[in-house]
């Protein structure tokens, strides 16, 4: 025999199942969004257009941070993208290396901006600018720290990393600067900034020595932007650094006159790596810790 169950039990039943569903949905909301991070406060990295040389501005909130200034007529501009942008402080300036087109500038912008912290690597440069810069530094009252060892620090929600090359002692190196050999680049301090999920490398004008020194180093990690060493000039190591590395994304400092080399472009082309060149525009790079978005601005 069957019985019927009464109207008043089956919406008694259908309200349970309905009440279970609701609880069962809510659950697996509450699960995908504890597994999802928060976005964190913006942090934008723009890479200026100033031929083949770097000039790079990193912003959190109130927190500025530059790597290296271009050449010495850059000056101006890296100042006047500062000042546009009412920034009237530089937290931090590194300077990779002492070339003229990393150097350059940065006696200009430390007599026209405070700065806050100057980061260099370990050896006397050889050329004007480096003395321009030297002198500036002077002026100003300002001791940089010479990074002999890693060091960390806050920027905003963001942690950085800057890591000396160990390729030649201070001695060794500056001689070898004076006495005319071209190892600067090899010298290149290299930066490493994890914000959320996102990590960023730029790389100086680091070489195959170099590149294979810091590949080799319990601070390679992948990172999903690389700032391209050498202006895109190809070298030897540089499958093995997008092999460590695994950039998604990439740019490259160069101009018209100076173009990445073909086999670069096309050794990032065969890892799959987005990259975007100056000689096109400035670009702009925003992190919110989960994604990375890209613009330039072609001009």
């Amino acid at each position: 025999m069957i019985r019927r169950i009464s109207r008043k039990t089956e919406y008694i039943l259908i309200g349970l199942f309905a009440a279970i569903l609701i609880a069962v949905l809510l659950l697996l909301w509450r699960s995908h969004n504890k597994s999802k991070p928060d976005a964190l406060p913006p942090l934008t990295t723009t890479i200026l257009k100033v031929g083949k040389a770097d000039a790079i501005v990193i912003r959190e909130g109130a927190h500025t941070m530059l790597i290296d200034c271009g050449e010495e007529d850059d000056g101006q501009e890296v100042i006047d993208f500062l000042t546009n942008r009412n920034i009237e402080k530089v937290d931090v300036l590194i300077i990779t290396h002492y070339d003229k087109d990393h150097v350059g500038g940065a006696d200009q912008l430390i007599e026209q901006i405070p700065v806050e912290r100057i980061l260099l690597p370990d050896y006397k440069g050889a050329s004007t600018e480096y003395f321009d810069f030297v002198a500036a530094m002077k002026r100003a009252n300002l001791t940089p720290e010479v990074l002999t060892d890693d060091v960390t620090f806050s920027f905003g929600s963001a942690e950085v990393l800057v890591s000396p090359s160990h390729l030649m002692d201070h001695e060794e190196a500056t001689n070898a600067v004076a006495a005319g050999f071209d190892i600067d680049n090899n010298l290149s301090l290299i930066t490493m900034m994890t914000h959320g999920q996102n990590r960023m490398l730029f790389t100086g004008d680091a070489e195959k020595e170099r590149i294979r020194e810091w590949c080799s180093s319990d601070n390679a990690k992948t990172c999903a932007f690389l700032k391209l060493p050498h202006h895109g000039v190809y070298n030897t190591a540089l499958a093995e650094l997008l092999e460590t590395v695994k950039p998604q994304y990439s740019v490259i400092c160069d101009s018209a006159k100076n173009p990445a080399s073909a086999d670069t472009l096309e050794t990032l082309k065969l890892y799959g790596v987005d990259v975007l060149e100056t000689k096109n525009g400035k670009i702009t790079i925003t992190s919110d810790g989960i994604d990375l978005y890209l613009k330039q601005k072609v001009k």
